[in-house]
């Protein structure tokens, strides 16, 4: 299990938000196989959960934003350049782990928590997608990898997030 290697390989001591950020981007890099019919959606889809780096194209308009968001795919328009996800970032982590396995097995709708539906452009990504396995949703929602900031990039307290309606 990915997210129980990291937390291994931690062995029980401080580690910061970028150490967790490279170990999971460094998991997931044996799972990354692009289909060449996702190109122009870049490789994602409705119903992929994945972990990516991005910068908000216009921060101003926001009181906060993840730069490491793991999203649930809900949408994807290559016409606009954008799409549509549940990033569970947004919710406390004993709640993630609930909200990640209610979106196994689904297709179309769900029931995503208003606070976690963000739109995200693709210009505003600046890494590739690294899908999360079906089984490893759970683990790896767990793992401290979020990092919010403010619209002048400061950054802002994971618990004011999460106690944010």
């Amino acid at each position: 299990m990915i997210a129980e290697e990291i937390i291994k390989e931690a062995g029980g001591k401080y580690k910061s938000t970028s150490w967790y950020v490279n170990s999971l981007m460094n998991s997931l890099l044996q799972y990354k196989e692009k289909n060449i019919n996702q190109l122009d959606t870049g490789f994602i889809i409705p119903g992929d959960l994945v972990f990516f780096m991005y910068s908000a194209k216009y921060p101003q308009r926001y009181d906060y934003w993840d730069m490491h968001p793991l999203s649930y795919i809900i949408e994807v328009n290559p016409r606009e350049g954008s799409f549509f996800g549940s990033n569970l970032h947004y919710l406390t982590p004993k709640y993630r782990e609930a909200v990640a396995n209610s979106y196994l097995n689904k297709s179309g709708i769900v029931n995503a928590p208003k606070k976690t539906l963000h739109k995200y452009l693709f210009s505003g990504v600046m890494s590739d997608f690294f899908k999360v396995p079906e089984g490893e949703w759970a683990g790896v929602s767990l793992l401290p990898t979020e990092k919010f900031v403010d619209r002048r990039g400061q950054p802002v307290f994971k618990t004011k997030v999460w106690d944010a309606p």
